[in-house]
């Protein structure tokens, strides 16, 4: 999966391993806990973590954006706030959460973060919500 990484991003990379092969390589803060193809093996990975860069803009990890999607009292401010930019609505079933399209189509969680953490605006918006529960 080979994905854009918005300049913004760029200093933000953390070392990462495949678990198949071991390969390290380094992907953006924010996509942290999401699916990737390792560029050696080529094997769908969630790769294991090595060494996390140290923030200096306004990304979030996915496993962050997932706790607040997820977790009350976070998603609370968040999901009107995703509902508000998208126009998508949250159905949770115990601790499953499905995200759906106005046309009630399931959205890829990993995608929605992926368009997030491209927009600065967004990315910052989003940030300092979350910082109010993470101080």
């Amino acid at each position: 999966m080979n994905v854009h990484v918005p300049d913004n991003a760029r200093r933000d990379l953390a070392l990462v391993g495949c678990p198949q092969c071991m390969f390290r390589f380094e992907t953006p803060n924010y996509r942290l806990g999401m699916r990737h193809r390792c560029p050696e093996c080529e094997a769908a990975i969630k790769p294991k973590y090595v060494r996390r860069a140290q923030d200096s803009g306004y990304s979030l990890s996915f496993h962050t954006f997932l706790q607040l999607l997820t977790m009350r009292p976070y998603r609370d401010d968040i999901v009107p706030l995703i509902g508000a930019w998208f126009g998508y609505e949250a159905e949770y079933e115990g601790r499953s959460l499905t995200i759906r399209n106005a046309a009630g189509h399931k959205v890829d969680v990993e995608q929605m973060h992926e368009m997030i953490q491209t927009s600065s605006r967004w990315q910052e918006i989003l940030y300092r919500k979350a910082g109010k529960f993470f101080r």
